[in-house]
């Protein structure tokens, strides 16, 4: 009888233990799930677009490498992602239209979408703001040893890639021709496949900005390739055509085989965001692009962001505002 007793009472006290325990349980499951909730809620990641460019072209390789600078150094919830574009027109179009919120644009195209002229004819918009100047970049043209092409006139009636679809190459490419007289058989590809059909002999030469470009890096590997010149009188027709030209000239040895200076013609290209992106990020932007540290490895990613810099007589001529946040660290930085 006493055992039987004493076997309900360990029965009870275990079954109250349990009881005990299941809800201590319970209350631990409940604080963790709220924990998780608040913690994802803190982490909730806010994604922002960067238009860049496609492969072979010099954009592609700086985009990627801004784009890899920001997401490891931002806060983990802001990532940036990069979107594929054909260049300079189609980015600031984006930029423009509000579908895509940082960019790599011209100064002749940040121009027309503010004014509604060129690339946004009769479509102005006010959604552009200035950062800062990334580096000031060329345009000319390409063609292999060989094909008896030595100036720019030898195009004539020639097929020529005037650069990716959408892109600033192509515009500029259009541009020179126009200035000068001169009438090709015209078709845009994109840069890496630009520089497969000049190697292949699909066409006779190929428009580009920026230099070095990935694709004629490679190119040079296997073929000879001419990069060239602009006359003294050409530059002339062309910078009086397009207020946002300057001549200059691309340094000997850029790519190999060419051994010497290329007179061309050159102009700014900006970093640019839109103006809804908070004042916050675009702060992180601008700290951590043109720290010590990011202008060092941004160098190894491409020699032409050595020229980040804030070009205030461009950005005036440009007639498109700063993003304040921009604006703020320009005024603190001097």
């Amino acid at each position: 009888m006493l055992r039987s007793y004493v076997t309900i009472v360990v029965v009870s006290y275990n079954l109250i233990k349990t009881e005990e325990l299941m809800k201590r349980f319970v209350v631990i499951v409940l604080l963790l799930a709220a924990t998780m909730s608040g913690f994802a809620q803190a982490t909730k990641v806010t994604r922002y677009s960067f238009s860049g460019s496609n492969p072979g072209g010099l954009w592609y390789t700086m985009a990627g490498g801004l784009v890899q600078l920001l997401n490891d150094k931002m806060p983990a919830n802001i990532r940036f992602d990069m979107v594929a574009s054909g260049g300079s027109v189609e980015n600031t179009r984006r930029i423009a239209m509000n579908q895509a919120d940082i960019t790599l644009s011209y100064s002749s195209h940040i121009w027309e979408a503010k004014n509604g002229k060129g690339i946004m004819e009769g479509k102005p918009s006010d959604n552009i703001r200035m950062l800062f100047e990334l580096y000031s970049s060329s345009h000319y043209f390409v063609t292999l040893k060989g094909k008896k092409i030595n100036t720019i006139q030898d195009l004539e009636g020639k097929k020529v890639v005037l650069g990716s679809p959408g892109s600033g190459s192509s515009d500029n490419s259009r541009r020179s021709f126009a200035a000068l007289g001169i009438k090709v058989k015209e078709t845009e590809l994109a840069f890496a496949d630009a520089a497969r059909a000049l190697q292949d002999g699909a066409v006779d030469a190929m428009g580009m900005s920026g230099h070095p470009a990935a694709a004629l890096v490679e190119l040079a590997m296997s073929k000879e390739i001419y990069v060239i010149p602009f006359s003294a009188a050409d530059l002339s027709k062309i910078v009086a055509n397009t207020p946002f030209f300057d001549e200059g000239v691309m340094p000997a040895k850029v790519y190999k085989g060419q051994d010497y200076p290329v007179p061309t013609f050159f102009f700014s290209v900006y970093l640019v965001a839109n103006k809804s992106m908070p004042d916050d990020v675009v702060a992180k932007i601008m700290e951590i692009v043109l720290s010590p540290e990011g202008r060092k490895y941004l160098t190894t990613v491409h020699p032409q962001f050595g020229g980040m810099r804030d070009n205030v007589a461009g950005v005036k001529q440009i007639a498109v505002p700063y993003h304040p946040a921009a604006e703020a660290y320009w005024k603190a930085y001097k």
